[in-house]
């Protein structure tokens, strides 16, 4: 694990991208009509880019996955304790392609998000955004 300038740079990057999803999560979450599906899917990519800005800047190239929870260990293994719970984690890592493509648009495992699942991964980019501030 090698740290350099470069690194450094691109993790950086990732962070930067991954504030424009949080900044989305919010400002959907504080909206009067609920884009759930939307929020459920910008919550992912935050995380997703925390996650793989934090394997860049320990010099490690991130892999390309999406699985939240794959991620959550990989990060493990460099020492960070990322702070969200096993059943926050699981959902995320359940939610990224069953919300974007068709016919299945919007289904979870249990169907379309609820405000209770929005209520979740809400939750978990707060916490997630906190811990990196």
């Amino acid at each position: 694990m090698k740290k350099n300038k470069t690194s450094l740079y691109i993790a950086e990057k990732w962070l930067n991208f991954a504030d424009e999803d949080y900044r989305l999560v919010t400002f959907l979450w504080n909206k009067e009509n609920k884009f759930y599906r939307s929020i459920c899917f910008h919550a992912h990519q935050f995380i997703e880019k925390v996650l793989k800005g934090i394997r860049e800047g320990a010099g490690l190239s991130p892999p390309r996955i999406h699985d939240i929870n794959a991620l959550v260990k990989r990060v493990a293994k460099l020492n960070f304790n990322v702070p969200l719970k096993e059943n926050e984690i699981l959902f995320l890592s359940s939610i990224y392609i069953d919300i974007r493509y068709p016919p299945d648009v919007g289904l979870l495992p249990k169907g379309e998000p609820t405000q209770r699942d929005v209520e979740i991964v809400v939750r978990a980019v707060k916490k997630l955004k906190e811990w990196i501030t």
